[in-house]
Formats: structure tokens, sequence, C-alpha cells
């Protein structure tokens, strides 16, 4: 039994297919750690991550590549005939073709999405109603996580339309019930005071601008007012500002009223 593994493992068959296997592991593991490397050298955080879209997909390409040529050695070692393999997978290929149409599309796709700049992994973006972060990006399809931790996974033949909410600041617009009996010149006063305060939030990128009354709704006159930020930042900077409006509103006497309803009770009013 000895001598017939010793038999087995000294032949060709056994152990150019280990090492073969070996290798091309090795390579995939390197090539990955090198180009990581290189993603994070003299490069800001856009270019970081617009590298790491791309590798994401050239990874893909390579680990196939790699893994169709290890193929091919093993199966050349255990004598099989690779040329005519490859002359009868490219007469195959053609047939095939037709049944992974949709495949070929998403790999087409997922390399229109790097060349015009839909976005990259690390993006928040907006699909079909769907917001969330970009958290891989493949060759065949795109995983998006949303807030919740929910992750929709989207082919890149469908990604046809899509809204990045990256490339620039998000602006959002706050609304301030206040009480009637309140002036406009008092509220106006405290919300530009909050304004300016805004930007000592890490979140904000500028100071906050007051719009005036929005609307004069049934229980209240409601002020707008506008802050902007990073995208994924708006509702951790929407939760500070709120907070700060009620500090200043309780330190300044102004109400936010509660909801009312005036009953007339068949008289005349």
């Amino acid at each position: 039994m000895l001598e017939y593994l010793l038999s087995v493992c000294k032949s060709s068959k056994f152990y150019v297919p280990v090492i073969t296997i070996c290798v091309t592991i090795v390579i995939i593991n390197m090539s990955s750690k090198v180009v990581k490397k290189l993603i994070n050298r003299n490069s800001n955080n856009f270019e970081i991550k617009k590298r790491n879209t791309i590798v994401s997909l050239l990874e893909n390409i390579i680990r196939y590549i790699l893994v169709i040529i290890a193929i091919l050695i093993i199966l050349s070692v255990w004598g099989i005939n690779v040329s005519a393999l490859i002359t009868g997978l490219g007469i195959a290929g053609v047939v095939g073709g037709l049944a992974i149409q949709d495949a070929l599309k998403d790999i087409i796709m997922g390399c229109n999405i790097i060349m015009d700049n839909y976005f990259i992994v690390g993006d928040l973006v907006t699909y079909d109603g769907f917001t969330g972060e970009v958290v891989e990006f493949g060759l065949k399809n795109t995983k998006i996580k949303a807030f919740d931790g929910t992750v929709l996974v989207v082919a890149n033949r469908s990604i046809s339309k899509i809204i990045n909410l990256s490339q620039k600041d998000q602006a959002v617009f706050i609304t301030v019930p206040t009480s009637y009996d309140e002036t406009e010149e008092n509220v106006a006063k405290v919300l530009n005071k909050v304004c300016k305060e805004v930007k000592k939030f890490k979140e904000a990128t500028k100071e906050g601008e007051y719009l005036g009354v929005n609307e004069l709704s049934e229980s209240s006159v409601d002020y707008l007012i506008k802050v902007q930020c990073k995208a994924g930042d708006q509702y951790a900077l929407k939760r500070k500002v709120l907070a700060l409006v009620k500090h200043e509103f309780d330190s300044n006497g102004l109400k936010i009223p509660y909801k009312q309803i005036e009953v007339h009770n068949g008289k005349r009013v």
C-alpha cells in the first residue's frame, strides 16, 4: 500500500495538478495584496474608492482566467487533448453565447458603469426607490446595502438609471413648527442663530440657511431652514439640528405647539 501511495505521489498526474492549484491560489492572493497597496498610495478618498471599484472587477476577471488556465494544465497532464477541447469549446461557445446572453450583458454593462462613472464602491445611491451604499461591484451584479442592513442585489444589465447621491453635497430641508403667538421677527432671529451654529457639527459642510415661512398649517406656522452635508450624513445632521432648535426655542421662550382643534358647539363665532 505504501509503495502504491509513493508511486501515485511521484506521478506527474498527481503532483502537477496539486502544484498548479497551489500556485494559482498563491498568485491570486498575492495579486490582490499588491493591488490593494497600490490603491492606497498617494490617492485621495475618492480615487481610492474609484480604483477599488475597478480592481474589484479586474480581480474577478483575473481569477476566472487563472482558474481556466489551471484547469487546462491539469487536463493536459491527465492526457486530455487540450487543443481539440479548445477548438470544441470555440464552436460550443458560439452556441453557448446565445444561452448566456444575460451574463454577457452584465459584464458589458459593468464595464460601462466604470467608464461612464455611474457609481463606485462606497457611494450612496438610489435604485428603483431603494437607497443604500454600494458595498460590492462584480462582473455580474451590484450589491446595495440600506441603512437597516437590507441588501439589494441588482444585475448589472438592469442598471440603466440610478441616482448617485455621493457626487455632491446633500441639501436637507427642516421644517420647524412654531406657535401662531410668536412673531416672525423673533422666530427668524432664533433660527438664524441656529443656522450659524450648524457649522460646528462635523456632518455639516457649511452654515445653514433660514428660508422663512413655509406653511400656515392648522396648529402652527411652519418655518423652513436648509442645511448641507455629505451624502449619508443627512439623518445624523437632521437629528442634531432639531435638538439644537429645541434647545434654542426653550432658551428663548418660543413655543412648539401641540396639534389643536377648535370645537364650536353650534354657536356662532
